[in-house]
This record gives C-alpha cells, sequence and structure tokens, in this order.
C-alpha cells in the first residue's frame, strides 16, 4: 500500500482504482498542479503590478487581469487548498480510525472525479467576475458563456466537497475501531470531521445562491438584479454565510496538520488534547456566527455591526488556544528542527501576524478605513499562503517518506523554507501598508506616487522569490521521488517515535 513508487503499477491502474490511497494521491497530485498553475498567474499580476501602468505586454487590458485575478483565486481556494486537505484525509483517515477504507470508496472515487472537471470549466471559461462574484455585474454584465462556466464549476466542486464531506463524517463517526473512543482519535481526524461538517452546513447556501445568480442570468428572476427588484446585498449575506465558514474550513485542516508535526519533533505528547478538540469546535462555531463583519459598509444597524464585531474577535481566543497548544507543546521539548517543523513554526509566525491584521478588519472604525484596500488582500493570503500553505508543505514533507519510501533532500527542503518565509512577508506584510495608503485590491493599475511604486516593487520581489521557492519544492520532489535516500520507515526523521503504520497492506481495489 505504501512504496507506490517504489513498487509502481500501471497509471490506468491508479486512475480507475477506489482504493483511499489512490484516491488521496490523485487529489495530492491535482492538488499540486493547481498550486503550480495558480501561483504562475500570481507571479504574472504581481509582475504586472511591479510598476504603475500597463507593463511588459503580459496583460494586454484591464478585462484580462479581472479574468487572471478571478482563476488565480478560485483555483486556489477550490482546487489547491480544499483537494489537498482532501488528498491527505483519504490517505490518512481510515488508517488513524483503523478501518480498511473510506466508508464508500466509489462514492469517493466520484467526487474526486468531478473536480477536474470542474477546474476544465473554470480555466477554459476564463470569467472575469473574481472569486466573488458579486451582482449586479455578475448578473448583467459579465460575458458568457465564461460566467456560467464558472457558476457550473463551482457548482460541481462544491457537489464534491459535500459528498467528501458525508464520506469522511460516516468513516469517522461509524466506521472507526470499536476499540478507540472519540476522545482518542488523532487531532489531525478531529480536524477533518469538524471541517466536514461545516462543509455540509456552509455549501448549500451557496448552491441556492449560484442557482440563483445562473436563473438571475438567464433573465427568468431577478432576485439580486436591481432593475427586477432584487437585491445584490442579498447575494453577498448568502455568499459569506458560506465563505466566512469556509475560511475555517480551509484553515483547520491545516490546524490539524500542525498538531501532527509539532508534538512529533518536539518529542512530546500534545500539551492540552481537550483543548485542541474545543478550540476546533469553537472555531466552526464562530466561522458562522461572524459571516456579517464583512458586511459593515452595507447599511447595517450600529447594534448588528456591534453583535457581529463581537462574535469575530471571539475567533481570537479560539485561535489562540491552538497556538497556545503548540508553544506549551514546544517548550521544554527536544526539538529537532527539519524541514517539516521549520515550515509549521514558520506558519505559525505567519500565523499571528494575520491574525493581529484581522482584528482591525473586525474592529468597525479600522475596517471602514481598510476595506476592499490592499490590506484585506496581505491579511487574507497571509493566512492562505502563510498558516495554510506552510502547513501543507510542512506536512507533505513529512508525509513523503510514507508514499514513497524515500527521503527528500534536506538541505534543499531548508532553502525552500528560507525562501518562502522571506517572499511570502515580503509580500503580503507590505500589502499590509500598501492598504494604508489607500490602493484599492482588484485594480489593473494605481496612482503613480512614489510610496505606492516602492511598496508594489517589494511586493513583486518577494512574489518572484516565492516563486523561486515552488520551483525548489518541486525539484526537490520529482528528484526524491526518483532517485532519494531510501528512507528508515521506522523512523524516517530520527525522532525516536514509530511512524504511521505504513507496513499495513490492504488490497486495492
Amino acid at each position: 500500500m505504501v512504496l507506490e513508487v517504489k513498487k509502481p503499477r500501471p497509471v490506468w491502474e491508479i486512475l480507475f482504482s477506489t482504493h483511499h490511497t489512490d484516491i488521496g494521491l490523485l487529489y495530492v497530485y491535482l492538488a499540486l498542479t493547481a498550486f503550480i498553475m495558480g501561483g504562475a498567474l500570481a507571479l504574472v499580476i504581481r509582475t504586472e503590478l511591479f510598476l504603475p501602468g500597463h507593463q511588459m505586454g503580459l496583460v494586454p487590458d484591464s478585462t484580462t487581469f479581472h479574468r487572471i485575478f478571478t482563476v488565480h483565486g478560485t483555483n486556489m481556494l477550490f482546487l489547491w487548498l480544499l483537494p489537498f486537505a482532501s488528498g491527505i484525509g483519504n490517505y490518512l483517515i481510515p488508517i488513524m480510525v483503523r478501518y480498511k477504507d473510506m466508508a464508500w470508496p466509489k462514492l469517493n472515487a466520484v467526487a474526486f472525479w468531478m473536480i477536474p472537471v470542474g477546474m476544465a470549466l473554470i480555466w477554459l471559461g476564463w470569467s472575469d467576475t473574481s472569486w466573488y462574484g458579486y451582482p449586479p455585474y455578475s448578473t448583467i454584465r459579465a460575458p458568457g458563456p465564461a460566467a456560467e462556466m464558472w457558476i457550473f464549476g463551482l457548482k460541481i466542486l462544491g457537489i464534491s466537497s459535500i459528498l467528501g464531506a458525508i464520506n469522511f463524517v460516516v468513516t469517522i463517526l461509524r466506521m472507526k475501531h470499536p476499540d478507540l473512543p472519540l476522545m482518542k482519535i488523532p487531532l489531525f481526524v478531529w480536524a477533518t470531521l469538524i471541517t466536514s461538517l461545516m462543509i455540509l452546513v456552509a455549501m448549500p447556501t451557496f448552491a441556492a445562491a449560484l442557482i440563483m445568480l445562473y436563473t438571475d442570468r438567464l433573465g427568468v428572476s431577478g432576485f439580486f438584479n436591481p432593475a427586477m427588484g432584487g437585491d445584490p446585498i442579498a447575494y453577498q449575506h448568502l455568499f459569506w454565510f458560506t465563505f466566512h465558514p469556509e475560511v475555517y474550513i480551509f484553515l483547520i485542516p491545516a490546524v490539524g496538520m500542525v498538531y501532527e508535526i509539532v508534538p512529533k519533533f518536539s518529542r512530546k505528547p500534545i500539551f492540552s488534547y481537550q483543548s485542541g478538540v474545543t478550540a476546533f469546535v469553537l472555531l466552526a462555531i464562530v466561522g458562522f456566527s461572524s459571516w456579517a463583519h464583512h458586511m459593515y459598509s452595507t447599511g447595517m444597524t450600529f447594534t448588528e455591526k456591534t453583535v457581529f464585531m463581537v462574535g469575530t474577535l471571539a475567533a481570537v481566543p479560539a485561535s489562540a488556544m491552538h497556538v497556545f497548544n503548540w508553544m506549551a507543546t514546544m517548550w521544554g521539548g527536544r526539538i529537532r528542527f527539519r524541514a517539516p517543523m521549520a515550515f509549521a513554526v514558520g506558519g505559525i509566525v505567519l500565523f499571528f501576524f494575520a491574525g493581529a491584521g484581522g482584528i482591525v478588519n473586525t474592529a468597525m472604525p479600522l475596517d471602514f478605513l481598510t476595506h476592499d484596500s490592499y490590506w484585506v488582500v496581505g491579511h487574507f493570503h497571509l493566512f492562505v499562503m502563510g498558516q495554510i500553505t506552510f502547513s501543507f508543505v510542512g506536512f507533505l514533507l513529512y508525509f513523503l517518506p510514507f508514499i514513497t519510501g524515500r527521503m527528500y533532500n534536506e538541505r534543499l527542503a531548508m532553502v525552500t523554507f528560507w525562501f518562502m518565509f522571506i517572499g511570502t512577508s515580503l509580500i503580503f506584510l507590505t500589502q499590509h501598508v500598501t492598504g494604508l495608503y489607500g490602493q484599492p485590491r482588484r485594480t489593473f493599475d494605481y496612482v503613480p506616487v512614489q510610496p505606492l511604486i516602492i511598496l508594489n516593487q517589494i511586493s513583486t520581489v518577494g512574489a518572484w522569490i516565492t516563486g523561486t521557492s515552488a520551483a525548489l519544492l518541486l525539484a526537490n520532489l520529482f528528484h526524491s521521488v526518483a532517485r532519494g535516500k531510501p528512507a528508515n520507515m521506522d523512523d524516517p526523521f530520527g525522532i525516536g517515535e514509530k511512524y504511521y503504520d505504513y507496513a499495513r497492506r490492504e488490497p486495492h481495489h
């Protein structure tokens, strides 16, 4: 089951497999492909913004610029973050709950194969609606069939997420070994369970919003069309009721992966298992109770804004419980600072800065100053690229011996970490300041004043450094898979703790 690369099988056998490890690998391959494709679009965006005005012929006009960041955003959120977490979950959850496979293997395969279809619609459609798809532009002006393809692509990805979430919930709650109590399962399993439950609550709302958006575009309804008595703000409420929790749906699996890395490389048990579970549950509740902090400027009453501001601030102690848990676990531990641990710790540092920036967005007076500026871009990307992607990359390196039987190059991995950490910090910490100077997000050009030019150039240099780190990561992965040193499968990182149950073998099907 484990040494997939050492004992290669025909590609078709993996493609048509319903075994959870094969499906997990397919998810991871697709997610990494999307990460590179979406990252390439980010480099185009940042290179275009290196100087004000039309630069270097990379982006011919503002419409193309809008198409690029629409596909970049949709791709990175729905084709990198969600599939990678699903891939790791597919591979590990049955092993961690001691069951032979996912509850419904064929449904699992169906959920995966819906993703390439959705991916094709989004990339071939090349919509310009932004990943928000806000009406009235998306209902009455956005050109077809690009917008329709974007809507159908997201619908398919949403259905895939729901099917996958149902499978995870049933596998964890119904198929786990009877001798394994729920409060003894690994925290990564808890993270997957909470994420799956959140998907089941959040996704149907957005699915309904997309159907309403589509019928509006057909002209048979006017839910969000002001000319037909509709309300565009209603779409924003439906959108954020899904996508504010969605931020935590992206984040929580990454937190679960850090819980796998930090105790092992600190060579200590996790400081407080119970508080980790509690914090997962609290984050899920807070995620659904604070969506309207995105809506402060839409005419809400002062009381409503205050309620949602307090509700959003509740995420701070819940997030801090995780950070405190990690720091308390590391405290006094015999830390082995290998690349997975470096990425985990780097992600925690960036998580702190992202959270600090988020408090500004939560506070009403400060949110009015930073709303729809580059401050928001910097804050959100520090979560996505900082905490989440750093955790994913760290876990991918930690996971590599398990799926290949080979080790990656440690020195190259550490160089990759420092490139990625410095590059990410330059891009997104700088963008907070860019936002304070008043540069709006999603714009093709900016005012040619010296501070904005310098800040955008720093961000762009950071993007090039980060792009270099992604290339180094890929080179390391390809080289390690093909010619890496065989790993000591009992303890590949020399941390004195048994690795996963790598010897377990279930027949493929």
